[in-house]
């Protein structure tokens, strides 16, 4: 039995009759026909009913059908799983919850690994934990600490919400620190790829004015050459500088404070060690 005629078979029942099915399967009539009569001979049962001008699944044929099924899906499965692997040992994929643990994770895997090709990208924290089980990611970064049976965890940092006063704003005097309720009523600037921090501001403070930005340089124009407040971080700062003149002060709030974690498979855990070593040692 060839896996071709699975499929030619599988694909008469979807379609309904053989002549349909040659139709979408590119082939002759004559030929599917032939096909179907020899994987009846090597299954040494009968799965059509043929009738005058007429030939459809007996029994036989519709119980085959079901199993049949489970085999394209198998091998669907089978084909993806040994993709993810070819793409595993060659590739490093590293799916995080913000954008800010990957401007110094993804330099410090490069350094370890230059024989492997890296790519990145941000994703909100029920995608990246379901990637990582499913082979889509070698490593997640996210805000749980969890351990379990399968995966580990290795602390990655942590980051903590600042807010940008310009000069002119009403709160140019404001000192030590604000909450989200203290500038929820005032419009702000946030730019749209930072993960997670959009979706802590959205909920913490859901009537504010959001204008948003997917353009870094953009919003940091925007940031400099207007009166609106605006977000970053520590990490942000870093990466971009702040605006000259702009007041920086923390958001007090518990949420506006988070920690980061590497986590991976313990089964991959080998293919990752010398940079979750290091990690380790570092924090």
């Amino acid at each position: 039995m060839e896996f071709y005629q699975i499929e030619q078979f599988v694909k008469i029942a979807e379609c309904g009759t053989i002549s349909r099915a040659a139709e979408e399967l590119f082939l002759s009539q004559p030929a599917l026909t032939r096909s179907m009569q020899k994987l009846e001979q090597e299954m040494g049962v009968e799965l059509f009913s043929r009738g005058k001008n007429r030939v459809e699944l007996n029994e036989n044929g519709k119980f085959a059908y079901m199993l049949a099924q489970n085999v394209m899906r198998d091998v669907h499965n089978l084909k993806e799983q040994v993709r993810q692997f070819d793409r595993s040992r060659r590739t490093i994929s590293v799916g995080s919850c913000a954008p800010a643990p990957l401007w110094e994770i993804m330099p410090a895997l490069t350094s370890l690994y230059p024989e492997k090709r890296l790519v990145s990208e941000v994703k909100p924290e029920a995608e990246l934990e379901e990637g990582l089980i499913s082979g889509a990611y070698q490593m997640i970064i996210t805000t749980q600490t969890d351990e379990n049976d399968d995966i580990y965890s290795v602390f990655a940092g942590g980051e903590a919400l600042l807010v940008n006063i310009p000069a002119l704003h009403p709160l140019a005097n404001t000192a030590g620190g604000v909450r989200f309720a203290d500038i929820e009523k005032y419009s702000m600037l946030l730019y749209t790829k930072t993960g997670i921090w959009e979706d802590i501001v959205r909920r913490e403070m859901p009537q504010a004015h959001i204008i948003m930005q997917d353009n870094r340089e953009s919003f940091e124009a925007l940031k400099r050459e207007s009166a609106l407040l605006s977000f970053s971080t520590g990490l942000s700062i870093k990466q971009f500088g702040n605006v000259d003149g702009a007041k920086v002060v923390p958001v007090l709030d518990d949420s506006a404070k988070i920690n980061f974690y590497c986590r991976v498979l313990k089964k991959n855990k080998q293919l990752l060690r010398e940079f979750l070593d290091k990690e380790s040692s570092q924090k």
